[in-house]
């Protein structure tokens, strides 16, 4: 009877042990699903190893993540290689938050980093629980939000608040601080993730992180404006922000997509105004430019683009607040530092009382108007051609006769002649 009862025993165990591996085998497939979906059977033939390459092409190529490296990430820290970690900090290199680390902490995470894909609409931070890992963003997009109360309802209502994108990181705030969780993060679309758990991130990167933090609360203390910001304000704005330095003669990224905000830490800013003008009979007429920049079309003329120094971005200064910028730029006159900080984030109600960016913003507007900058460089060009006209009447007159005889000059200046 008990040898019966053991071959039950077993044969239950066979069972579960067997149920368990399907489970495990459909949650892989279930991951891998994104990737796998993204193979087109219109150019999958009879010949296999066309196949094979075809599929190499693609997958291999899918977000900042190869299917190699996803195979090396999920492998075990202590059976990777000496090449496949290599390989691994190039991955990880290429992550902006990473960008700023040396070799060795690059090394250190492709020793214990892992991988982790998700799917969208799944939370993977909750406010208020306790941190145990950092994450990095390979590839999607993750909504942040937070807890606010809504005193009407007598309810808390979770608020986005921002998104994190690919090449940045999320959840290191509260093992910074050793606090829990300060928002809930939720993926908006399909993510690629690496995680760093807490004992690794002691060891490789707090110390940086740290040391990162620091400099930017210490920027952040630099400006008036950011004065009487709460501690969640200054801890958000140093998780959102970064220190950023250009090389003389290098223009700003200052487009329409950039959206983001510039506080001149140290070094000078040049702002070159593009004036597009024609010549006439009489001088000169300034050309209407669309909104995209293109010469409108009665223009038949040839066109001139001159580029006029009209002002500079002094240490304090604040720009790239949504000024009107289509015939503009920013230069840097020698090296300068800025703190960079979302634009759309310090436009919320919070970061924005009274209005205090759209008044700098307009104040700039009014100053530089191209209207009024064509009339002041008409009239340095009138001015350039009178001198000219004055120096070349003067010139045609007949010199006076110069009587100096070679006696007249001093003699130490025709000894440093002669030994020239």
């Amino acid at each position: 009877m008990s040898s019966r009862k053991k071959v039950d025993e077993e044969n239950l165990r066979r069972r579960r042990l067997a149920r368990f591996r399907f489970k495990r085998l459909v949650r892989v497939v279930l991951a891998n699903r994104y990737w796998i979906a993204e193979i087109e059977d219109r150019e999958i033939g009879n010949n296999v190893h066309r196949n094979v390459a075809v599929i190499d092409r693609r997958l291999t190529h899918k977000g900042t993540l190869t299917i190699i490296e996803k195979k090396i990430l999920n492998s075990a820290p202590e059976e990777r290689t000496e090449e496949q970690r290599r390989v691994l900090t190039v991955v990880l290199r290429k992550l902006d938050c990473l960008q700023e680390l040396a070799v060795e902490q690059l090394d250190e995470m492709a020793r214990c980093a892992a991988f982790q894909y998700v799917e969208p609409g799944r939370v993977i931070l909750r406010e208020g629980h306790h941190p145990e890992a950092v994450y990095f963003l390979a590839n999607g997009e993750v909504v942040v939000s937070k807890l606010q109360w809504d005193s009407i309802y007598q309810i808390h209502n979770d608020i986005p608040c921002g998104t994190r994108v690919r090449g940045q990181m999320f959840g290191e705030i509260a093992l910074l601080h050793g606090s829990p969780r300060t928002a809930t993060c939720t993926t908006a679309t399909h993510c690629e993730l690496l995680c760093l758990h807490r004992a690794d991130f002691d060891r490789i990167l707090k110390r940086t992180l740290l040391e990162r933090w620091r400099q930017l609360q210490l920027a952040l203390a630099r400006f008036d404006y950011f004065k009487y910001w709460t501690n969640d304000q200054v801890r958000e704005c140093c998780l959102l922000s970064r220190i950023v330095a250009f090389e003389p003669q290098q223009k700003l990224p200052l487009d329409v997509d950039d959206r983001q905000t510039y506080f001149v830490l140290s070094g000078q800013c040049m702002i070159l105004q593009c004036l597009t003008v024609s010549a006439t009979q009489n001088g000169y007429r300034l050309v209407p430019i669309s909104a995209n920049e293109s010469v409108t079309a009665e223009q038949t003329a040839p066109v001139e683009h001159r580029f006029i120094d009209v002002g500079t971005f002094g240490c304090g200064s604040v720009f790239g607040l949504g000024e009107t910028m289509p015939h503009r730029m920013v230069v840097a006159r020698n090296r300068v530092q800025c703190l960079i900080v979302p634009r759309d984030w310090l436009h919320q109600k919070r970061q924005n009382v009274g209005n205090t960016w759209q008044r700098i913003r307009n104040r700039l507007d009014v100053a530089i108007q191209r209207e009024r900058l064509f009339e002041l460089w008409v009239r340095d060009q009138r001015w350039q051609r009178y001198r000219k006209s004055l120096v070349e009447q003067l010139a045609r007159r007949k010199p006076p006769q110069n009587d100096t005889q070679l006696a007249d000059v001093p003699i130490m200046c025709r000894v440093e002649q002669a030994m020239d």
